[in-house]
Parts: C-alpha cells; structure tokens; sequence
C-alpha cells in the first residue's frame, strides 16, 4: 500500500510538479531565498529573490551545473546591473542576474547541495 501512495503522489507531482502532500527537507534558508525538496518525489523548490523555480532532481542538478559555468565565465559587467542570463532546464525560463546575485544563487544552490549530501551520509551511517 506504501507504494502505491508513493506512485499517486509521483504522478501527481508530475503534474502539478509540487503538491500539497510533500513533505518538505529545508535544504537552505536565508533572507535571500530558500531551498526545499519533497522526501516523498524528490522535487525542489527553488526561490531566490522575485524567482520561484520547481524542478525535479536532474533539472537541479543541471541548474547548479549552468549557474557553477557561468561564474567561471570573466565577463565584464558593469555593476549592479543585471546582465548575467542563467538558461533554466525549462527553455521558456531564463533568470536575468547582477554578477552579485549570481554569485550569491550560486553559494546557496552550493549549500543546497552540500547540505543534501550531509544529511544523505547520516542516513546512510544510522545516526
């Protein structure tokens, strides 16, 4: 029966992506933003400043990947203005930033990501 409950509520959240029934692991919380996923679907809800993203697992991971690249990049902007465009795994979605605000969505999807990875090894070792 557990698993049926499991598969309804996955094939709900694929529709609506998030739904009422997810229980949500804070992954970060700060005045910028936060970060949560559903225990029961995976699926994270990312918000950073004006901008609230749902994405499932990969689409997660594929953000931290286009946000860490782009930092990489040596552009010369002028500051405070928001010239930086991070491409979403969702074609019709991009996010327009200053070099600050991507520099800071990159720390938080880090710390996202690094608390996940922490609380993944303690369940893992029992504790």
């Amino acid at each position: 029966m557990r698993h049926c409950a499991k598969v309804l509520h996955t094939d709900v959240c694929r529709v609506k992506l998030m739904c009422m029934i997810c229980e949500y692991q804070s992954l970060y919380y700060g005045d910028d933003g936060y970060i949560v996923r559903c225990r029961q679907c995976g699926h994270y809800q990312v918000a950073f400043i004006s901008t609230m993203l749902m994405l499932n697992a990969d689409d997660f991971d594929i953000l931290r990947h286009i946000v860490g690249a782009k930092m990489q990049e040596k552009n010369s902007t002028v500051p405070g203005t928001k010239t930086v465009v991070i491409r979403t795994p969702s074609k019709e979605v991009s996010i327009l930033l200053t070099r600050a605000e991507l520099e800071q969505l990159h720390r938080i999807l880090e710390e996202a990501d690094n608390e996940l990875k922490t609380q993944e090894l303690i369940r893992l070792f029992g504790a």
